[in-house]
């Protein structure tokens, strides 16, 4: 056993010997008025999954029911991601339809999307409310549940693209003592324990504490792979009195992942195309000891005050600092007949840190007989960027796809230190309203009032770029229909600012942003909640956001036209029957480039959304046969533009998972084991496919392999 085995192992005894200890010492709590919800403690030995949610955090219009929301929105609960064994937000966000992920410099460093739009690296990513880096490496260990807002949400949260809103929530402290304890495993060899407590102390319990940490290393997937991943995450929470508490958060969480397969990269312009996906177990896609290094430290305080029944108020801040060591591999494609250069290091920006805040007032009044859910906030944050002064990328040499080599690599070269490249500061202030003119009808309207400052700078220091834009307005407006209590209707007009795109490294004007975008949407839907514990949710939607590139002559990165996305979906979750549980559903988007005046790529598809999305998983826990379930999923996307010209496409695919666990008690503690088979047909297939132009690197497209059948097991004990 490994010495940070042997340590966890020590936690864990120790903390159960103090929570045996509190038990004894601490009196039976009951949760402050301030709180909205409390904790659930989910997994264990319950057999049927929680995959109904009925509320959602829409940041300053504070907790509100999904079914009267007039926009789409998804939440994976903690026990979808407990039950399916899910360890980063990116596998988390596989199961939700209308989401894409795009890998940009490694398995590890993407951007999550809805709907087929680009998101950016900060505005589209939350915690707990707060604006993080979106472009490093998430753990789902620590969240109790992934918050999506599918479109435009800029009134809402302050300028972002129309990509949706990710917004991760942070397991809270129990009023329950818990600790818990799980073994994982998954092939080819990486062991993985976590350990979760919780619980309350003091007087009355009126601190509350979380604690999360996870340790996992070992051989991945790919040949000559590794796995090295440790989180320490912890909440602690202060109740002042029954309307006042303190909510604080900090996590660390450092990963070390090497030896996967790199991208593969192709460029229309060259004459270049996207070939068939290729076995991505085979040695020499990847290189040995190359991959992406990343360590995300993360504070926040939040305070909460229940004014009275009718109004609340929060205010809070977040630190969030990113080092990014991105040494991974770049397969760039010279010729159709699959031969490529083979590049390590990405010149990218290697270190990001963000300050975001947050404040908001809500409450319900009367006026003239009708309802009025009224708040009035603010939120935004200051992002710092971080560039090398010197180039890291590296030629390792030639190969081809029927032939992958395994080069020597060199050290990373020198990269001459960092200097800040770029600093955006964004604060918008949101004032909404929600009126109820009957039980039946009621009209909502958000407004948000933006101050947008973007610099960038280049290594000498000069700014290169400075555009600052005051009281812009992005307004949102629903008119809500509830013929009962169990089904809403709901159509939906906004217009958001975002901040303009960041000319990517490599380009001639490179960080330098882009002039501050307009995108509109309008939406239409329909939810319905049975027996409040399966909803059903229908959406159809019309987008658009101007669109940037980068010119083939000029290496110029600026707009060429506009990205229109039209589409519906479809989206269930909860208990069909006593027996069954479902989450997922089916998207279809039309992505089109319009009015980019060149006659190759006008209403052309966009790269990489496919027409036709489907994810759903089924859990069936039979009443006869109590303490086991069988799990599965089925993933599946049709045929995605490889180009901006369709001339190449990536083919269509579907993937099978297969599982089941069994909980039962031994000496008197709830277990429950879980095994599962992802992939089970070992299809290959190519799992993100993005216009380089638009995520950064400049002239060629980026493609990453889809992973193969992997075999996943766990064992978790509570105690």
């Amino acid at each position: 056993m490994k010495k940070n085995h042997i340590s966890i192992a020590s936690t864990l005894l120790a903390l159960q010997v103090s929570a045996a200890y509190s038990q004894t010492t601490t009196a039976d709590v009951e949760l402050p008025a301030v709180s909205v919800t409390a904790p659930t403690l989910t997994g264990g030995y319950a057999s049927a999954p929680e995959y109904y949610v009925d509320s959602v955090d829409l940041g300053p219009l504070g907790e509100r029911s999904i079914l009267d929301t007039p926009m789409s929105v998804t939440v994976v609960p903690q026990s979808l991601m407990a039950n399916l064994q899910l360890s980063t937000v990116n596998d988390t966000l596989r199961f939700l339809p209308s989401v894409m992920i795009r890998n940009q410099q490694g398995y590890e460093v993407s951007r999550p999307q809805a709907r087929g739009f680009q998101s950016s690296i900060v505005q589209n990513t939350r915690l707990d409310g707060f604006n993080i880096i979106g472009t490093t490496a998430i753990p789902a260990e620590n969240l109790d549940s992934i918050e999506v807002l599918n479109g435009l949400a800029g009134s809402v949260f302050g300028p972002q693209t129309p990509a949706g809103t990710f917004n991760y929530i942070s397991k809270r402290p129990t009023d329950q003592t818990l600790l818990r304890f799980v073994q994982g495993y998954d092939s080819d060899s990486v062991w993985t324990e976590q350990l979760d407590a919780g619980g309350r102390i003091g007087p009355s319990g009126a601190i509350g504490y979380r604690f999360n940490l996870v340790h996992g290393e070992g051989k991945s997937w790919a040949p000559d792979s590794n796995v090295n991943r440790t989180l320490l995450s912890g909440a602690l929470d202060f109740h002042l009195d029954r309307q006042t508490v303190i909510e604080t958060n900090f996590s660390h969480y450092s990963t070390n992942v090497t030896g996967l397969p790199g991208s593969i990269t192709y460029d229309s312009g060259k004459s270049t195309l996207l070939p068939a996906a290729v076995d991505p177990t085979r040695l020499g896609y990847g290189q040995p000891g190359a991959g992406t290094d990343l360590v995300t430290n993360t504070a926040s305080v939040k305070i909460k005050h229940a004014i009275n029944d009718r109004w609340n108020v929060e205010a809070g801040v977040l630190y969030q600092n990113a080092e990014r060591g991105l040494y991974g591999i770049t397969n760039a494609l010279t010729d159709n007949l699959g031969n490529y250069k083979v590049t390590k290091n990405f010149n990218a920006i290697p270190h990001f840190s963000i300050f975001s805040n947050q404040a908001s007032l809500n409450g319900h009044v009367t006026l003239l007989g009708m309802q009025n859910d009224v708040t009035i906030g603010t939120n935004g944050f200051v992002n710092g960027q971080y560039s090398y002064r010197n180039s890291i990328a590296t030629v390792l040499g030639n190969a081809s796809l029927t032939n992958p080599l395994v080069f020597s690599a060199p050290p990373v070269p020198d990269n001459g230190g960092q200097y800040r490249s770029a600093t955006l500061t964004e604060q918008s202030i949101i004032t909404g309203d929600t009126l109820h003119l009957n039980d039946q009808w009621a009209v909502q309207a958000v407004l948000s009032t933006s101050f947008i400052d973007q610099r960038s700078f280049n290594a000498s220091g000069t700014k290169t770029s400075d555009d600052a834009r005051n009281g812009v307005l992005s307004p949102t407006a629903s008119l809500i229909y509830t013929p009962t209590n169990a089904l809403t209707a709901y159509a939906t007009y906004s217009s958001s600012v975002e901040q303009g795109e960041q000319a990517p490294t490599g380009t001639a004007n490179a960080n330098q942003f882009m002039a501050p975008y307009r995108d509109h949407e309008y939406e239409i839907g329909a939810k319905y909640a049975l027996n409040n514990d399966f909803l059903i949710s229908v959406a159809g939607f019309w987008m658009t956001r101007p669109l940037a590139s980068t010119n083939a002559q000029t290496n110029l990165f600026s707009v060429v036209g506009t990205q229109r996305n039209a589409g519906a979906e479809v989206f269930v979750q909860g208990e069909v029957t006593r027996d069954l549980s479902l989450f997922g559903g089916l998207t279809y988007i039309d992505a089109r480039l319009q009015n980019t005046g060149v006659a190759s790529t006008d209403d052309k598809l966009v790269v990489g959304v496919p027409k036709l999305k489907g994810d759903l998983a089924a859990d069936y826990h039979p009443s006869f046969a109590h303490g086991f379930a069988l799990t599965g999923a089925v993933h599946f996307e049709t045929e995605r533009a490889a180009t901006n010209t369709n001339n190449s496409y990536a083919a269509a695919y579907a993937t099978f998972d297969l599982g089941m666990r069994y909980s039962t008690s031994i000496l008197s503690h709830a277990s429950t084991f879980r095994f599962q088979v992802t992939n089970v047909t070992d299809k290959t297939y190519y799992a993100s496919v993005a216009d380089g132009n638009i995520v950064g690197s400049p002239g060629a497209n980026t493609a990453y392999l889809g992973t193969p059948r992997i075999f996943m097991a766990s064992l978790e004990l509570d105690y």
